[in-house]
């Protein structure tokens, strides 16, 4: 079966893959490398502040020691949760990516529920610098309702 255009062909029945599926493929993977890179930040930095705190240079005396103590100990194991969901997060984006270039429904599916928790997290909290997150959400969303309406969605699980 031969191409007529760049848009690829799916592997039965020959029907072509939206450039919104293509679209949303490509945000997700740009949304693993970022997942990854934050996540790995994050862990870094729990590394780190944990070093500081054993460190013998660092002293810290009086009343406030303990709660310094304390919070910095706090944030390291922040910074570890964040990190380890961000990493968790890059992976299943892997899968969204995949299902997406196959055609499997479950992935703009998925991709529908975070938009909308995206967007309407980004709403209740709302301030000039989260533009361009929702405008990159809705079109996620818009990109994604489009895939699960089309048939090359809807013949694969």
């Amino acid at each position: 079966m031969e191409e007529t255009n760049s848009m690829p062909m799916a592997a039965a029945g020959g029907m072509k893959r939206p450039w919104q599926g293509t679209a949303l493929a490509v945000i997700d993977i740009i949304a693993v490398v970022l997942a990854f890179m934050f996540g790995l930040l994050f862990l870094f930095m729990q590394g780190f502040i944990s070093s500081i705190l054993g460190s013998e240079d660092v002293v810290i005396e009086g009343a406030d020691a303990a709660v310094a103590t304390g919070m910095m100990g706090f944030i390291a194991g922040f910074a570890m949760v964040i990190g380890v969901v961000l990493l968790l997060m890059g992976v299943l984006e892997i899968f969204m990516a995949r299902g997406a270039f196959k055609g499997q429904k479950w992935s703009p599916i998925v991709s529908i529920v975070f938009a909308v928790l995206a967007v309407v997290g980004m709403l209740t909290s709302y301030d000039n610098s989260q533009v361009f997150g929702l405008a990159v959400n809705a079109f996620v969303l818009y990109l994604a309702v489009v895939c699960v309406k089309h048939p090359f969605y809807a013949s694969k699980g």
